[in-house]
């Protein structure tokens, strides 16, 4: 969760810095971090405390740089 969360912002935020109007790659990794929770869900490999845990590890450091990128 942590990989695909801080990816999918910094997708997010390299679209807002290069002021790219597509909004395919945000949708689809988007898709892919609830595919990969509900994975992780059914699997019982984890539980829902640790992937919002996770969620927010990976997003924190991305959203913390989004204001020296932009």
């Amino acid at each position: 969760m942590m990989a695909i969360s801080g990816f999918t912002v910094f997708v997010i935020g390299m679209n807002m810095h290069l002021q790219m109007h597509n909004p395919y790659w945000p949708a689809l990794l988007i898709l892919l971090t609830g595919i990969t929770a509900s994975s992780r869900l059914e699997m019982n490999a984890h539980t829902y405390k640790e992937l919002f845990i996770g969620f927010i590890i990976g997003i924190l450091p991305q959203v913390l740089f989004l204001y020296l990128w932009l």
